[in-house]
């Protein structure tokens, strides 16, 4: 007898091959069309488990990436057709975009602090293989000091202000911020940013942390951060690099503490 990862596999490769003549799909469509099959395996599925983060498998965020690829020649398709044609299919094909961003918030986005995860990291910084890394630029590692100490003495509650607030800071900076995991974070940069434009900016927010208190009731704390930086050419391999990134990290944290930050 299948699992149920299994069954949901085969119950998305039946809703693929039913869609697949079909140039424009709507998720709710598909949700719909989903819900039915699933039915026909016996699985009674709720309405709010159609589309969250556990069904939306590697092979729905394809359909993801396809329905945007519908809607570009879609959109190309019918530049020649009238003009009140034109509107509607528009108008249809700006409500299917919108829920495609929407699917691609709940694949792609850490649900805390807004930024992106390691599977968006994985499907738009790595090649297909997921081994080697896509175009030029610098990664740099972010991990957060003393964060096991500020949940046990604040709370979680506190503890996730902290990380929500330090994503914000570091979308500041220009790059593109992804939660790694816990109190770890990645930025990165393209190729148009120099390792010392990178530097800078992330001294300064070193700085900027430096200089501000978080304040709960009577108590106060500040928070601090070790980083570390490492450059990439197209084709990179992920793991020399996020390695190079994290022993820098780990060098900067070394010094940090010998300094009694």
């Amino acid at each position: 007898m299948k699992d149920l990862y299994h069954e949901h596999i085969d119950i998305t490769k039946e809703v693929k091959h039913s869609i697949e003549k079909q140039r424009v799909v709507f998720p709710a469509q598909y949700g719909k069309l989903y819900h039915d099959i699933a039915d026909q395996h016996g699985i009674k599925l709720k309405p709010d488990e159609l589309l969250t983060r556990e069904m939306l498998d590697e092979q729905m965020v394809r359909h993801v990436i396809t329905l945007v690829d519908c809607t570009d020649q879609a959109i190309g398709a019918i530049e020649s057709e009238n003009k009140d044609l034109l509107r509607i299919i528009l108008l249809k094909t700006k409500q299917l975009q919108a829920e495609i961003n929407e699917l691609q918030k709940i694949v792609y986005e850490d649900s805390l602090t807004k930024s992106y995860n390691r599977k968006w990291f994985e499907d738009t910084i790595l090649d297909q293989d997921k081994f080697n890394v896509r175009g030029d630029g610098t990664i740099v590692m972010v991990d957060l000091n003393k964060f096991k100490e500020i949940n046990d003495n604040y709370g979680h509650v506190i503890g996730d202000k902290v990380l929500i607030h330090l994503s914000i800071k570091l979308k500041e900076s220009g790059g593109r911020v992804v939660r790694y995991g816990g109190d770890e974070f990645i930025v990165i940069f393209d190729a148009k940013f120099s390792t010392q434009q990178i530097e800078a900016k992330m001294e300064k927010m070193l700085e900027y942390f430096q200089k501000i208190n978080f304040k709960i009731e009577e108590h106060s704390f500040k928070i601090g951060f070790a980083y570390g930086m490492a450059s990439f050419k197209q084709g990179s391999n992920l793991n020399s690099v996020i390695d190079a990134a994290d022993k820098a990290m780990y060098h900067n944290k070394f010094l940090q503490r010998k300094k009694g930050k």
